[in-house]
Parts: C-alpha cells; structure tokens; sequence
C-alpha cells in the first residue's frame, strides 16, 4: 500500500516537470524506466545472487538504516543528534553498537556511509523497512540529475533530443546503479546540478543555488568524485578564460603545477592510496583482521589451518606463521611479523569471504614513482575491465557489452564532429575528459573488485558519454 501510493505521489511530480525539448510522456517514460531499473537492482541481489550469499552493500544499509530509525522512538534527541552528527561515542555503543556501517571512518558528517544510513533511515517513517519503497525516492532523486544533465547539454546535442533523453535513462549501469538504495543516486544528483550550474544556459542565481547543491551532495556522498571534478575544474575554466584558442595547455598546466609545486601534497596522496590500495586489496582475497593493542593483524585464508577459532570471537595460533601488522587509520606502515601461538588469543574485528571478482594489483608501496608507473595498469582496469575470461558471474558480459559499445560510439563521435565543434565545446569535452581520466585512473589504483570497480566508475562512463554525443551533426545522404 505505501509502495503504490509513494510511486503515484513521485510520478505526480514527474509529470509536473516543465522541461524544454521533452513531452511530459518523455519525462514519465524515462521515469518508468528508472522505477525498473530499480526493480531489476532488487531481482539481482536478491533471487540471481540471494540474499546474504554476496557481500552487497544495500543489506547492510538497509539494516543499519532500520536500527538508526529506530533510536528515533526511544529518544527522538538523541536520533537528532545522530542526524547531525553530535552524537557521542557513548551513544553510539548505546544504540548502534550492533551496526556494520555507522563506525566505518573516522569522520563524522563527512562520511558517506553514515550520510546514506541518516537519509535511509529518514525514509523508513514512511517505508517501515520495504526496501522497495527506499528504492523509489533514491530512484526519484537521480531522475532529478538525469533530468538536470539533459538540461544542461540540450542545446549542445543536434541528434533529437528525445534521443539523447532516452540514452541518458537507459544507460545500463548508469541506471542501474543509481536505482538502488547506495550512494550513486545521491551522488549522480548532485554531480549533474554542478554540471548544469557550470554549463547550462541558467541565471546567475539558479547557478548558484545548483552549485551550493550539489557540491554539499557529492561531499556528503562519495567525496573522492568531487575531488576529481574540482581537479579537473582549473582545466575548464583556465579554457574558457585564458587558453582559448590553445586549450590543450590548460590540462598540461595543471598537471605542471600539481607535479612540481605541491611536494608535500603529492606525498600524502601517495602515502594515502597505498594504504587504500592495500586495504582493499585484503578484504577482496579475503581473510581474518583481528585486534592486538595497538595494531591489527591480518591473517590470508590460506593461513586458516594454522588458526585455532575460540568463543567469544577470539583466535589462537596452532603454529608459528608470517602476518601482516596493520597499524590503525591511515596509518603507515604495514609490515610482516612473525607470530607465536604464546603471543594470543587476540580479538576478530573482521572475517571476510574471497571476492569472486578479485583481481590483482601492482602495489603501490608508499613509492611516487610506483604510483606513477602504475597508470597504465589502472587506466586499463578501470576502463576496460571485466572482459570475458576475467574472473566473475555471467553478468560480466553485460559489462563488456556496456565498455564495448561505450567506446565505439566515443571513437565514433570523436571522428564525426573532429570539424564541426566550437571552441566552447571542445574546452568542455577537455574538462570532461580530464575529469573521466583522474576518475578512472584513480579507481584502477585502488579497486581489485571488478564488481566494485563497476560500479565506482559510472560517473567517468557518464562523462564519456556525454563527450561522445555533444556537438554531434546528423549525417547528411547525397
């Protein structure tokens, strides 16, 4: 009942959308197509994978947000205080002790993941728990952002723009992701009201309230994708007003500038994605991180027969072995130490299951020039990957099919327009590359998941995308 009233309540406002190019048909057509995009997310992770048989992120979500709402009927403060982040740890272990998401960081309203629960939790009023009823205001709110990136390219597009609207909502993992109950739907809306902020034909004060709004979205979901726009950003607007009619020195500037001015900037982001890398890296072979003091110790799956499991949670060495010693935060380094059965039992803080899709990585090592080295393999893991023969479900294919199709129509519409586009619209397809180009390259450092690579680098898809069909002429027959 509350699901059917819910979907008749935002397709209502769908409907009342005003938009120049698009029909109202248009508009609820595109919405119906996002309402079964978020259906298929549901189908997928729940009778294709079952429920509880892959690590998927919306479960956890959606438990913690049912746990955080439900602080709200034992003390409507302290649910405040979680809201806006000036709860304590005290009422942390009071209430949410039992959560799989809300310690996970260090910040506080700054942090996505905790960012998704208050907003999930703000839905379960209504929902009760039905994840589907989740799905569709999360579905609605990225309809919102497809909505604000048609706007924003419309009169850069010259193929029909009814065309370009049902590309944009049936773009496979565009749509999908950003159907379901995680942060991409968020995200998405607020990547595409700073989109349409920059380059949308808008009044001075509709750009500024879209960019206040969206640059608070992507800073509260997933924040690593705005640091990739606003480093992309000077490549943009140095274009516009400076290297206009020489425009490739505008990337190049920057790059310049970043390399040999910042030092102590580019330490700390080496230092930084080493130990990202690193960490994602164990939890996708998978294996055991268990407390000792002062630092954790990671333990393989191949070392499990030399691991006595005691109750309580805690764990005993049979035999001496070689661990990693994993200091807390972001924290450097993490060394190998040998172990003794004498040095135990020590307390398990995370058990995790090999990712199907685990593939390996370079590591960086705290190493610049490795870093560096690294970019090719990340560029072509991120951009690329899954392919048929790497390990995975059967949905991969849909993957490759989606990365195969991507960039044809990119070289394609890259040669079609190569004489036909302005200035302007050059500039933009720089600032977009650019931005795809950091995105993907920071991803592939990172990701040994190639279902969560997937999934992290929609935005840079989207960016391609977009540089694909601007500016783009019909043929002309003779």
């Amino acid at each position: 009942m509350v699901f059917s009233l819910v979907l008749i309540a935002l397709t209502w406002f769908a409907w009342k959308f005003q938009t120049d190019g698009l029909s109202r048909t248009n508009l609820l057509i595109g919405w119906a197509v996002k309402v079964l995009f978020g259906i298929l997310f549901m189908v997928i992770h729940t009778k294709v994978y079952g429920v509880g048989e892959t690590t998927v992120d919306w479960e956890e979500y959606m438990d913690d947000s049912v746990t955080l709402n439900g602080v709200a009927w034992q003390s409507f403060g302290d649910y405040l205080k979680f809201l806006s982040g000036l709860n304590s740890d005290t009422d942390v272990q009071h209430y949410l002790a039992n959560t799989h998401h809300w310690s996970a960081g260090d910040l506080d309203l700054m942090n996505d993941s905790r960012n998704v629960l208050r907003i999930n939790s703000l839905i379960v009023f209504l929902s009760g728990g039905n994840v589907y009823v989740h799905v569709l205001f999360l579905s609605f709110f990225s309809f919102v952002g497809l909505r604000e990136i048609f706007q924003a390219f419309r009169e850069r597009i010259f193929y029909d723009k009814r065309l370009f609207w049902y590309a944009l909502v049936l773009f496979p993992s565009l749509s999908f992701w950003t159907s379901s109950v995680l942060k991409e739907p968020l995200m998405i809306t607020g990547f595409a009201f700073i989109l349409n902020a920059l380059l949308g034909n808008l009044s001075w004060k509709s750009r500024l309230w879209r960019g206040i709004f969206g640059f608070i979205l992507m800073l509260s979901f997933k924040p690593y994708v705005l640091g990739c726009l606003l480093l992309a950003l000077p490549v943009y607007v140095l274009g516009k007003l400076v290297f206009r009619k020489h425009i490739l020195l505008a990337p190049l500037t920057v790059l310049v500038v970043l390399l040999a001015v910042f030092t102590g900037f580019r330490k700390t982001v080496t230092h930084h994605l080493t130990r990202v890398q690193f960490d994602f890296m164990n939890v996708g072979r998978g294996g055991i991180h268990v407390y000792a003091d002062s630092c954790f110790y990671y333990f393989r799956t191949d070392q499990y027969p030399d691991i006595q499991f005691l109750a309580k949670d805690t764990v005993q060495l049979r035999n001496s072995l070689v661990a990693k010693k994993v200091t807390a935060g972001m924290n450097y380094p993490f060394d190998d130490i040998r172990l003794e059965p004498a040095d135990g039992p020590w307390y398990v803080v995370f058990i995790g299951e090999p990712c199907g899709s685990y593939v390996n990585l370079t590591p960086v090592g705290n190493d610049f020039g490795q870093l560096i080295r690294n970019v090719p393999e990340a560029l072509i893991n991120a951009s690329f990957r899954p392919t048929p023969w790497d390990p995975g479900g059967k949905l991969k294919m849909i993957n490759f099919a989606e990365s195969c199709s991507l960039f044809g129509l990119l070289l394609f519409g890259l040669w079609h327009n190569r004489g036909t586009r302005t200035l302007e619209e050059k500039n933009i397809i720089l600032f977009l590359l650019t931005f795809a180009l950091i995105l993907l390259v920071l991803i592939g450092w990172t990701t040994p998941v190639l279902g969560a690579l997937v999934r992290y680098r929609m935005p840079a898809y989207l960016a391609l995308f977009l540089i694909a069909v601007m500016g783009s002429r019909p043929f002309k027959y003779k």
